[in-house]
């Protein structure tokens, strides 16, 4: 199984299964991330940067690059999380700002 490790004021990392969403894989290791939107790439709050393992994610669609191009985020390495899919090892970095606050 791949290795998705998330950056944010430290590390947190884990196994997830091949074809999980970044979103999902966040969840899944206990991470809130913010998706305004409920994960159907309609807006940029879920957006993470990817460090390493950028050939690792599936291809990006029209609708994302439509979306990050409008949010001025055109490099390759600027991915939404709900709509980036694991398929290896991958290391990513959140933005500030990007964890929900805990209620």
């Amino acid at each position: 199984m791949p290795q998705v490790t998330f950056l944010y004021f430290g590390e947190r990392s884990g196994e997830v299964e091949v074809n999980t969403s970044l979103l999902e894989a966040a969840r899944t290791l206990g991470l809130p991330l913010n998706h305004d939107c409920g994960g159907n790439a309609s807006c940029t709050t879920c957006r993470v940067e990817v460090q390493a393992g950028l050939d690792q994610l599936s291809e990006i669609d029209f609708d994302e690059q439509d979306l990050l191009d409008r949010e001025a985020l055109s490099e390759p390495q600027h991915r939404l999380a709900c709509q980036a899919k694991v398929l290896g090892d991958v290391i990513v970095r959140v933005p500030g700002g990007k964890w929900e606050v805990p209620s």
